[in-house]
């Protein structure tokens, strides 16, 4: 089973959104075939459906998972505000900024409380704390290397899966 602590010295690949699960992909990029089509992953993803947020070495807030729910700037909270479309969102932008697409920015420590709360602290001062938020066996968080089918670490609110 994969652990946390197998991040540490891996790159930041990529980061996004399925909906308003976060993704983040770290490591070298692998190419997989998804679905009948070919995808640039990274060696290892991780799978965030519970609260997170990503705080500064101040401890401010940079980004949050609510933030998907948040217009990004330049679009007003109307009627026609839309957070499920990618790019209308505080996330999608921040995202971006605080994570640019070739940026060397690293793991430097990764673990788990005894609750499974994720943190994974980054070669930029930035620091992922999720939180797990439910006492049933919904699934709150995933680390796995795509493409493979076993050895995925499933964190649900009753503990390791």
């Amino acid at each position: 089973m994969i652990q946390p602590e197998e991040l540490v010295g891996k790159s930041v690949c990529k980061i996004g959104r399925a909906a308003a699960m976060c993704w983040i992909h770290f490591g070298r990029p692998v190419e997989i075939e998804l679905r009948g089509r070919k995808r640039i992953l990274g060696e290892f993803a991780l799978d965030l459906d519970c609260p997170w947020r990503i705080r500064n070495s101040c401890g401010g807030i940079e980004l949050g998972s609510a933030d998907i729910f948040v217009p990004a700037s330049g679009h007003g909270l109307d009627e026609d505000f839309n957070w499920d479309v990618q790019g209308n969102n505080l996330f999608d932008e921040k995202a971006k900024l605080l994570f640019p697409e070739g940026a060397q920015i690293v793991v430097t420590s990764a673990g788990l409380s005894g609750n499974c709360d994720l943190t994974i602290t980054f070669s930029n001062g930035l620091c992922l704390e999720s939180f797990v938020n439910a006492s049933s066996q919904e699934e709150c968080w995933r680390l796995f290397m795509p493409g493979l089918e076993h050895g995925d670490l499933v964190v649900t609110g009753v503990g390791i899966e």
